[in-house]
C-alpha cells in the first residue's frame, strides 16, 4: 500500500513508519521542515530508504500546506492516512493553539485525504476523550461533557470531525492511552508522563545528595498510590494501528489500552528500585499536611497530570481484542519484567 503520515517524526510515527516500510509498504511522511525530514531518513535502514517519499506539508495550513504541484502527483496514488500529529498539553493557556492544530489541523488533512481520494482515513486520537467519567466505551463520547482540560476536548471535537467524512472513506479512530517505551527494548521518545515522573525522581535525588547532610525524612509526592495508571507500550501501539489495515472494520473505534493496569504503588516501587532511591513516599490528594519547599518543587512537574494520578479509568476495549484476535496478535501483558524494561531504558538513558 501507498500511506500518507502525519506525525511521522514524532515518537509513534517514526515507529509505525518503520514498521509499514519492513512489510513492503511506501510511506509518504508528511514533514514541516528539512531537519525533521532529515532525522527520520537517518532512522530508516539503507534497504528500506526507497520506499520512504518526503512530503513537504504543515497541518496548520489549508491542504496541510501540500503544494498544488504534489497533490496533484499524490492524488490517486494514497491508499490510506495515518492522522497522528497533534499537539499535546494539559496548559489550558494554549487552548488556542491546541484548537487550531488538533481540530483545524484535522480538517485540513481531512480535506488533503479527499483531494487525494483515499480509501482509508486512520485518525489516532487519544484514550481520554472521556472527559470526567470513569469508564470509555469504543464509541464518540458526547461534547456535551465536562473534560479535564482543552486538550481532551479538542481531540474529542477532532473525533466528531473526523465522522462527518465517513461517507467519503473508510474511517477509524484508534485511542491509546499513556504511551510509553518499547516493551523489548524500553527505547523512548518522550518526555511525558511517566517520564517527567522519572525526571522529577532523578532530580531529586541529585539535589539530595548535593545537600550531603544527614539522611532527610522521606520526600512527599502526591499520589493516589491505589489508582492504576494505563501505561501502553509504543511497539503495542503500533502492532494495532497496522492491524488495522487487513482488519479494522468501517466507522469502528479501537481503543489501545492496557486491560489490567499496573496501580502508581506498583510503579513507583519498581521506578525506586531502579533509581536505587528510597527516600520519597506517595501521599494522596487529599494530603493535609503541607508540602516543605523542597516537595513543592518536587511535585511541580507533575502538577498538570494530577487529576490522572488521583483516579483509574476504566476502557473497553472489545473492538481492539477482536482485531488482535484476526490479526493473531496476542494482548497486551505489561508484566513486570516490561515495565521495568520501560522504567530502566529510561533511567540508564
Amino acid at each position: 500500500m501507498n500511506i500518507l503520515l502525519t506525525g511521522s517524526t514524532g515518537f509513534v510515527g517514526k515507529q509505525l513508519t518503520l514498521q509499514l516500510l519492513g512489510q513492503g509498504h511506501s510511506v509518504y511522511a508528511l514533514a514541516r521542515n528539512k531537519k525533521k525530514a532529515d532525522n527520520l531518513k537517518a532512522s530508516v535502514p539503507d534497504h528500506l530508504q526507497d520506499r520512504l517519499y518526503m512530503v513537504e506539508g504543515n497541518i496548520a495550513e489549508d491542504m496541510a500546506g501540500v503544494s498544488d504541484e504534489q497533490i496533484e502527483q499524490l492524488q490517486g496514488r494514497i491508499d490510506t492516512v495515518y492522522h497522528i500529529a497533534a499537539y499535546l498539553s494539559f496548559d489550558d493557556r494554549e487552548k488556542d493553539q491546541l484548537f487550531h492544530i488538533n481540530v483545524n489541523g484535522t480538517r485540513h488533512i481531512l480535506e488533503l485525504a479527499k483531494k487525494l481520494h483515499v480509501k482509508n482515513f486512520f485518525h489516532v486520537s487519544t484514550a481520554y476523550t472521556l472527559g470526567d467519567q470513569l469508564h470509555a466505551k469504543e464509541e464518540l463520547h458526547s461534547l456535551e461533557r465536562s473534560f479535564v482540560n482543552y486538550y481532551e476536548k479538542s481531540k474529542c471535537e477532532a473525533e466528531h470531525l473526523v465522522f462527518e467524512y465517513k461517507d467519503d472513506f473508510h474511517i477509524n479512530i484508534f485511542r491509546p492511552s499513556i504511551i510509553v517505551g518499547d516493551s523489548k527494548t524500553g527505547e523512548a521518545e518522550s518526555t511525558f508522563a511517566l517520564y517527567g515522573v522519572i525526571r522529577s525522581f532523578q532530580l531529586m535525588k541529585r539535589r539530595i545528595e548535593r545537600q550531603k547532610s544527614a539522611t532527610p525524612e522521606k520526600i512527599r509526592f502526591v499520589c493516589n498510590e491505589k489508582a492504576a495508571q494505563n501505561l501502553v507500550p509504543v511497539d503495542y501501539v503500533v502492532n494495532v494501528l497496522v492491524a488495522g489495515l487487513e482488519h479494522a472494520e468501517q466507522n469502528k473505534i479501537y481503543h489501545i489500552t492496557n486491560s489490567h493496569p499496573p496501580s502508581n504503588a506498583f510503579v513507583f516501587e519498581l521506578l525506586k528500585s531502579e533509581l536505587d532511591f528510597y527516600g520519597v513516599e506517595l501521599v494522596p490528594t487529599t494530603f493535609e499536611g503541607g508540602l516543605t519547599d523542597q516537595e513543592l518543587k518536587f511535585n511541580e512537574p507533575m502538577r498538570v497530570f494530577q487529576e490522572y494520578l488521583k483516579k483509574t479509568l476504566h476502557f473497553d476495549d472489545s473492538n481492539t481484542q477482536e482485531l488482535l484476535a484476526k490479526s493473531h496478535l496476542q494482548p497486551l501483558d505489561l508484566n513486570e519484567r516490561v515495565l521495568r524494561t520501560i522504567i530502566s531504558g529510561k533511567v540508564n538513558a
